[in-house]
């Protein structure tokens, strides 16, 4: 639902008109595109690339991205096109834990993505979480050692938390790890 009407958003011309339209309403600075997979597809970025172009949409914008699936030309066109925050999802610095959340990152694949944004002049943002079945200090050591050796902009460190109807949550409650069970404590501050 888009100003009282139904809208359906059908590809990237749309949605930078959408952005454009609300820069040129109310003056907006920068954006930020809040979409995990947001640089899936070469051809997807092109197609924004192309989009800011013939919108003449000159402003700052930032993406949430994944590490391990673009290469550093589609950086490169990202940032051709105003990109100049990038935020990654980490999780952890120990390679076994993120195999075991079947995140299906490559650490190496991090640092890569980290420099690569760096020397393009991106500004990066991690995210982190502890507490992950299998957690120990030392993977907690490990992570905040990672953190500290890919030196980012900013970084976010946060308490991991099973929602139920998610695969975590089955898996924590099988091997009876949740410790708060009443839903109203599942709040994101406590």
């Amino acid at each position: 639902m888009y100003g009282g009407r139904n809208y359906r958003v059908r590809n990237e011309r749309d949605i930078v008109a959408e952005v454009k339209h609300v820069a040129d309403r109310y003056g907006m600075k920068s954006f930020y595109f809040d979409d995990d997979t947001f640089n899936i597809g070469k051809e997807r970025i092109a197609g924004y690339a192309q989009a800011f172009k013939e919108q003449q949409l000159d402003l700052p914008w930032g993406a949430m991205s994944r590490a391990d699936t673009f290469d550093r030309k589609t950086l490169e066109i990202m940032v051709g096109s105003g990109l100049r925050f990038i935020k990654y999802g980490v999780e952890s610095g120990d390679q076994g834990l993120v195999d075991a959340m079947e995140k299906n990152l490559d650490l190496k694949r991090v640092r890569e993505a980290v420099k690569w944004a760096k020397d393009l002049g991106v500004a990066v943002h991690l995210t982190f979480s502890f507490g992950h079945p299998g957690e120990t200090w030392e993977t907690a050591r490990k992570t905040i050692d990672f953190a500290l050796e890919l030196a980012p902009d900013s970084l976010q460190m946060s308490l991991m938390q099973p929602f139920p109807g998610t695969g975590l949550y089955d898996k924590v409650t099988k091997k009876n790890l949740l410790v708060i069970k009443d839903l109203s404590k599942f709040d994101g501050y406590s």
